[in-house]
């Protein structure tokens, strides 16, 4: 036998052998290609929950911060009011020319 008759033999011998691993090469990419889908999916439906949820809590704490809702709760749950102007005082820096005189 030849080399070269040799050489034709252990090629087919080698494409034969090479057939079935890439075949189970791409069953096994084909499998983990469905898998990454299917956890892409579930993740995108999580974020979506996620992204409602948000929503909800930006809206709750517009409501939670509402002028009106904390001028409410002072009045009624701390027994708080507006004062009255007498109550205020009123506080004026001195004048550079104050304290040049000084």
């Amino acid at each position: 036998m030849s080399f070269n008759e040799r050489l034709k033999k252990i090629g087919i011998i080698a494409a034969v052998a090479l057939l079935p691993l890439l075949f189970c090469a791409n069953v096994w990419q084909s499998f983990r290609y469905s898998s990454l889908k299917k956890e892409i999916a579930r993740l995108e439906s999580i974020q979506q929950d996620l992204i409602e949820q948000n929503k909800r809590n930006i809206l709750g704490i517009s409501v939670l911060e509402s002028p009106e809702r904390i001028e409410a709760l002072a009045r009624e749950k701390l027994g708080l009011g507006r004062p009255s102007p007498e109550d205020f005082i009123i506080v004026r820096p001195e004048t550079a020319e104050r304290e040049s005189d000084g």
